[in-house]
């Protein structure tokens, strides 16, 4: 892949390295990449279903000694929305 920068992007990677922010444009790429790559939004894992969250869920408040008194989940989320 061949990317062209622009003089003022080029200009930054060029600061970046003079401050001591990488000791190379691909050092300082790969943080650019890292820090744009934190920001994207996170997709499941391909072996996460609803099913296994809700599994995960119900037995959350049993592992942390947590209660919902005789409420359930189901009736929980129910009697939150409007």
């Amino acid at each position: 892949m061949t990317i062209t920068l622009k003089p003022e992007q080029e200009q930054v990677l060029i600061e970046a390295i003079n401050s001591g922010l990488g000791q190379t444009i691909d050092e300082v790429l790969d943080q650019a990449l890292a820090a744009l790559k934190s920001r994207l939004p996170q997709s499941r894992p391909p072996d996460e279903s609803v099913a296994a969250a809700a599994r995960r869920l119900a037995t959350f408040g049993k592992r942390r000694g947590l209660s919902l008194g005789e409420l359930t989940i189901k009736e929980l989320l129910l009697e939150s929305r409007p």
